[in-house]
C-alpha cells in the first residue's frame, strides 16, 4: 500500500471508481483530494475550514443537494458520525466511504453498518476505510445528531464540547461572573452557557467568539438576549477590534486525543490583544496545564482564585502592551 491518506486505497486498487461529484464530510485537511473533480467539503470547525477554503475547495458549514459519492471522515462522537453517515448515504446516488482511527471508532460503526447493508474493508495505519451502496439508515441515526435539549436545559447536539451537561471548569468558574460591566467577550464560547451565567445587568455587549460552527447556532437559540452577538471565528487569529472590558474563557486544551497547551497560551494572548487598559481576564484551565508563565507575561496583575483537583481559576488584569 501507498503512503497516501487511508480513504485513497479503494481508488488506488481499482475497487471504487471516482464519480462526477464528491461530498466529503468533516475532513481534518486536503487530505488528497485535490485530485478529485467537483468536491464539496462539509467543514464546521473555523481553522480547517478556511484552510481548505483557501486550497480552492468549495467549503459549505451544513452542505445541501445530491453527490455522486460521499465520503465521510469521523469525529470522537458517535451520534455524530452515524447521523453524517446517514445524512451522507441520503445526498448520494453511489458510494458512501467511511473513514477513520480505531481510537475514532470506526470498529463499531462499521458493525453498525453491516446490520444494514452489504460493507466493503480495508485496513491502514491503525484505522479502516469502508464503503457501501448507499441505502436509507436508520432514522433514528439522524435523529440522534440534531441540536436538542440537554440535562440543563441548554440546546447542543452531538460533537460540541461537553454537549450532555454543563462540564466541570465552567461550573466552577460561573460563581465569579457575578456583576460584570461593560463590553463582555467569551472566548470558545462553545454553546454558550458560560456567558448565559455572565450576562448580567451591567454588561453592555456579549461577544461569543466560537471556531464550531453548529455550537455557535446551538449558543444562538441558547441565548437570545439582545445584547449579545455571535462570532464564528478562530481565536488565535482575531483581527484588532474594539476593545473589552473583561474576557471570560474555559479554552479548549486539545483537538485530537492528546493535550494541546499551545491553544490555551494563545487564547491567553488573544485576551491580552482584546482587552482594555485595565481589562480583565477570568479563565478557568485544567490543573495539569502549565499556563502560570503565559499569565504572567501576558499581564502585569495574576492571581489564582481557586483550586480543585481537576482544574485551576484565574483573574489576571491589565494586559501588558
Amino acid at each position: 500500500m501507498s503512503n497516501d491518506p487511508r480513504f485513497l486505497i479503494p481508488f488506488e486498487q481499482g475497487l471504487v471508481e471516482p464519480a462526477e461529484s464528491m461530498l466529503v464530510i468533516r475532513p481534518a485537511d486536503a487530505m488528497g483530494l485535490s485530485g478529485f473533480e467537483n468536491v464539496t467539503i462539509e467543514q464546521g470547525f473555523y481553522p480547517t475550514a478556511k484552510a481548505l477554503e483557501g486550497a480552492g475547495f468549495a467549503v459549505s458549514s451544513h452542505a445541501e443537494g445530491r453527490f455522486g459519492m460521499a465520503l465521510v471522515n469521523l469525529t470522537r462522537a458517535k451520534a455524530e458520525n452515524l447521523a453524517n453517515i446517514a445524512r451522507a448515504s441520503a445526498m448520494t446516488d453511489g458510494v458512501v466511504l467511511v473513514n477513520g482511527a480505531k481510537t475514532e471508532g470506526i470498529e463499531s460503526l462499521l458493525k453498525a453498518v453491516k446490520k444494514i447493508t452489504s460493507v466493503t474493508v480495508l485496513s491502514k495505519a491503525h484505522g479502516k476505510v469502508f464503503w457501501f451502496d448507499a441505502a436509507p439508515m436508520p432514522a433514528e441515526w439522524l435523529a440522534a445528531g440534531e441540536m436538542a435539549a440537554n440535562k440543563d436545559g441548554f440546546i447542543t447536539a452531538p460533537g460540541m464540547f461537553s454537549s450532555g451537561k454543563v462540564d466541570g471548569g465552567s461550573a466552577l468558574l460561573a460563581p465569579h461572573l457575578e456583576g460584570l460591566k461593560g463590553r463582555v467577550a467569551d472566548l470558545g464560547a462553545g454553546w454558550g452557557w458560560l456567558a448565559a451565567q455572565a450576562l448580567g445587568p451591567d454588561v453592555l455587549e456579549m461577544v461569543l467568539f466560537e471556531a464550531e460552527h453548529k455550537a455557535v447556532e446551538a449558543a444562538k437559540l441558547n441565548l437570545t438576549d439582545e445584547r449579545v452577538r455571535f462570532e464564528w471565528a478562530d481565536v488565535l487569529a482575531l483581527p484588532k477590534q474594539l476593545p473589552f472590558d473583561v474576557v471570560i474563557s474555559n479554552p479548549p486544551f486539545h483537538q485530537s486525543r492528546t493535550a494541546e497547551p499551545g491553544i490555551g497560551v494563545g487564547f491567553i494572548h488573544a485576551a491580552a490583544k482584546l482587552l482594555k487598559p485595565k481589562g480583565r481576564l477570568l479563565m478557568v484551565a485544567n490543573r495539569q496545564l502549565p499556563y502560570e508563565r503565559t499569565l504572567e507575561g501576558a499581564f502585569r496583575k495574576v492571581e489564582m482564585l481557586r483550586q480543585t483537583n481537576g482544574f485551576k481559576l484565574f483573574e489576571a488584569s491589565s494586559p501588558k502592551r
